[in-house]
Order: structure tokens, then sequence, then C-alpha cells
């Protein structure tokens, strides 16, 4: 996916907000903002990548700085509050039936997506978003995801936000109760609010999942050049990929999906909603086909 014009809007008020949060030295703060004002003047043209802009963005804000994870405390939170949710809504998937559970559980993971931090006029309410749990997917290829779902298939979830991940265990016990092999996916390293190995442990995921590997990488979304042999290795080889949040569909959007992938995220932005083809803040489970691409 290409950037739109509101996205020059985003990356700047975010990494402002991001520069805020990694400093309180005044001098720091200017000199970081005048460094993100000329990689954006650069960096942003018609044919750039959010997500890639966004990563250089980032780093460019964590050397200036010297703060290594500016949400680290936010991601500890998010977490938290996850975990205080997670029996009622493991209680809600006992009482459905079997095809109803899966397509709770990805309803609930994609839910969790709103955990996101600074994006311009984004509210991160996690009660106000379960609230919506009875509103139906806008696009909802969720019955095609389930018949991927056949005992030995390979599965690679590519997770999104700390907190989010948690709700991401729903849809991995519900395709190990399927016989499905289950790899998880999180960040090599400090990437805006995104799940680490850390975050993984702290919910639970190690349990869950059959794997938990990194991307090898601290970049928003996926960039494949950067990522280790060993994601590269699992994202060819696995039958069925769900990607999780906006940054994955930026980026992997660019590439001819190596198998039916699955983008399972909340529409927060202009820029995705028209890209996906879908209304603002609505959930979106969009499968396409092994070789397709934006």
């Amino acid at each position: 996916m290409k950037v739109g014009a509101r996205c020059g809007y985003c990356l700047l008020h975010r990494g402002y907000m991001i520069v805020l949060r990694s400093t309180d030295d005044e001098g720091i703060r200017l000199r970081a903002v005048a460094d993100l004002l000329r990689l954006l003047a650069d960096g942003f043209r018609p044919d750039t990548v959010p997500s890639y802009l966004g990563t250089d963005r980032d780093r460019l804000i964590k050397r200036v700085t010297g703060c290594p994870d500016a949400y680290a405390d936010a991601k500890r939170l998010a977490n938290a509050r996850a975990m205080k949710l997670m029996p009622r809504l493991t209680g809600l998937l006992k009482v459905a039936g079997p095809e109803e559970r899966f397509r709770m559980a990805l309803k609930i993971s994609c839910i969790g997506n709103v955990i996101e931090y600074d994006l311009p006029e984004h509210t991160v309410d996690i009660d106000e978003a379960l609230g919506r749990l009875g509103e139906d997917f806008f696009i909802d290829d969720t019955d095609g995801l389930r018949k991927l779902a056949v005992p030995g298939a390979e599965f690679l979830l590519l997770t999104d936000n700390a907190g989010e991940i948690a709700f991401d265990g729903l849809v991995v016990r519900e395709l190990k109760q399927m016989g499905c092999w289950v790899t998880v996916v999180v960040k090599g390293g400090p990437s805006l609010n995104d799940a680490l190995l850390e975050d993984a442990r702290d919910v639970g995921m190690m349990e869950a999942a059959d794997e938990v590997i990194t991307t090898g990488a601290d970049a928003i979304g996926i960039r494949l050049e950067e990522c280790s042999d060993e994601f590269r290795e699992k994202f060819y080889g696995a039958d069925a990929i769900i990607a999780k949040g906006m940054a994955n569909w930026e980026t992997l959007t660019e590439l001819p999906a190596p198998s039916p992938t699955m983008y399972l995220l909340m529409t927060k932005c202009e820029p995705v909603a028209e890209s996906v083809g879908a209304p603002l803040n609505r959930c979106v489970a969009k499968l396409v086909p092994a070789g397709w691409r934006l």
C-alpha cells in the first residue's frame, strides 16, 4: 500500500508524540523534530509505503533521543488490562457453537487491534470496542479461513500490538483445537507498541502456540529484506497466514501473498480504510489467495 495525503500528517503527528514519550529534554526534542522534518521532506513521495517511512522515523528518534522503547510502560499496562478481560472473553466462547466460536475468536482478536497509541483522532478504548462485539465484520471471510484450518495445516500468525496479543491467543487455541500447527510471530525489537517476546510471555502465548518466533527486525509491519532466515522460512512455508493490523496490510500488500492470507484489522485511518474497501473503524477479515497483491 502506498501513502495517501493524510499519511504525511499522521507520520509527523505520531513522530512528535514519540519524541515527547522519549525525552523530557527540550533541546533533544528540538533536534529530533528538526531531523524528523528533514526525513519526511526527503522520504514522503507518492510511491512511499507508509510503514517503511514510519520505521525510518522511529529509528531516527531512537538514535537522537537515546530511548530504545518509548512505549515500554504502555505495553505493560495494555497486557495487564487485556489479561483482566480474558476470563470474560473466554466465557463468551465457551457458550458459542463451534463455527460461531471461531468467528467470535477472530472478532475479539480484531477488536483488540484498537490498542494503538498516538494515531490522530484515535481513542484507545477497549471497553467501548468490545461493546461492539455483536457488530458484523464489514468484510467477513472467516468461513474461508475455517476451511483452511484442517488437521496438520501450518498457520503463521503475525501479531501486531501488545495487549492485543492476549486476544490473539483465543484464535491460536481455536486453531490448535482443529489440529493445526500454529507459529506466532512478534517483532525482533521495539517497534511502536508492537508485541515483543516479553509480551508473548506476559499473556501466556508461549503456552498457547506451538512456537513463538520473532521477525528478527524492529521494523513496522514486515520488511522481508531485514527479517531473519528463520522468519522467511516460516513465511514461505506456511499453509496459511493471519496478518494482524494496519502495518501488516501496508507492507505485505506490496508482495505477492506466499499462501492464503487473512488480513485481520480495524480500519483506524482513512488511507487504510480506502485501500481495504471498508469504512473507518470497522473490523475486517479479508482473505486473499496465494499470489494476490494490492
